[in-house]
């Protein structure tokens, strides 16, 4: 009886080191980003909008191939799917340069009121130019005001900024970074950047509260880019274009390539993204592991066989 109590009582203690020792090695090979210690948007997925067939293509590919270097998950969605709910599925909207009329036509009051809720519900809303200007109140372009319907903005969009480059015309255009934002930190960030100007533009609004600037145009000293919360959402708004890389291909854009941005502004835009979807958790995200290093799962793996060969010596001495 003694033997069967001893091989009873090893299998048992056996068993239990070889379950802890599988959790220990899955804790060890995967470490999920959370809320609290991301570094990127590894979980995070990111749905790019297709927006127009030819204008929006150069800035969607950018902002994809951006977003896929943050390590986030990209879809391509069109009109008919934001107007069928998918956003749903997704923690991000971007939505890309081209032409804002176009995306309030092919949206419409449904597709409008999808991103509207997707945002007022916790979404996370990215504009670049035609996309900015798409979220705004209202747009003066080229001297006439037009009320918009998404309305994230409770304020105006004003461009083309002939200072930069009268519209159809582009040039590179200096920003100064807000290294005083109170909700992201630039530390390490340049104090200027030089990034493409497109007829994009820039924001005015009578109430700034709740609204942070987060980068002027040198030229005019007027807002280039916002951020600000839009009921559980936030929202970043753009009136150049950061997504793309002068004197680089990997945009996947060469189209600019003539041009030389200096630098890089895409370690802003992480910035910028990471405290867009600060504070939730991702709908692709896996669940908070232990994380631990190799060396302190076998500390705890050897700690436990110790336990283990113990309690066997104290049953032998039964």
């Amino acid at each position: 009886m003694k033997l069967e109590a001893i091989t009873r009582t090893y299998r048992s203690f056996v068993a239990l080191a070889v379950v802890v020792m599988f959790i220990l090695t899955l804790a060890t090979n995967t470490q999920a980003q959370t809320p609290a210690n991301r570094i990127d948007l590894s979980g995070v997925s990111v749905a790019v909008y297709f927006g127009d067939q030819s204008s929006s293509q150069s800035s969607r590919n950018a902002l994809t191939f951006m977003f896929q270097w943050m390590n986030a998950s990209t879809d391509l969605l069109y009109a008919s799917d934001i107007i069928d709910g998918k956003l749903s599925n997704y923690d991000m909207v971007v939505i890309p340069g081209g032409w804002a009329v176009t995306y309030n036509n092919e949206l419409g009051s449904i597709g409008i009121a999808e991103i509207r809720r997707f945002v007022r519900e916790g979404g996370a809303f990215f504009g670049v130019c035609a996309g900015a200007y798409f979220a705004c109140d209202k747009i003066t372009w080229e001297g006439t005001t037009h009320d918009y319907s998404l309305d994230l903005f409770d304020g105006t969009g004003v461009g083309s900024i002939e200072e930069i480059a009268s519209w159809p015309n582009y040039d590179m255009c200096e920003i100064s970074v807000n290294h005083s934002s109170d909700i992201i930190d630039f530390s390490g960030e340049p104090s200027t950047h030089s990034v493409m100007y497109y007829g994009g533009p820039y924001f005015e609004s009578e109430s700034q509260n709740g609204i942070h600037t987060l980068a002027t145009f040198s030229v005019n000293n007027q807002s280039a880019m916002v951020a600000f919360e839009y009921d559980s959402g936030r929202v970043f708004l753009s009136g150049p274009h950061p997504e793309w890389e002068e004197d680089s291909q990997r945009d996947n854009s060469i189209w600019e390539n003539e041009f030389d941005d200096q630098g890089s502004e895409w370690d802003m835009m992480m910035k910028v993204s990471l405290w867009l979807v600060e504070g939730f958790e991702s709908s692709t995200t896996p669940p908070p592991t232990l994380g631990l290093s190799f060396e302190q799962s076998v500390a705890i793996a050897a700690t436990l066989l110790v336990i283990v060969a113990l309690a066997v010596y104290r049953v032998k001495k039964r």
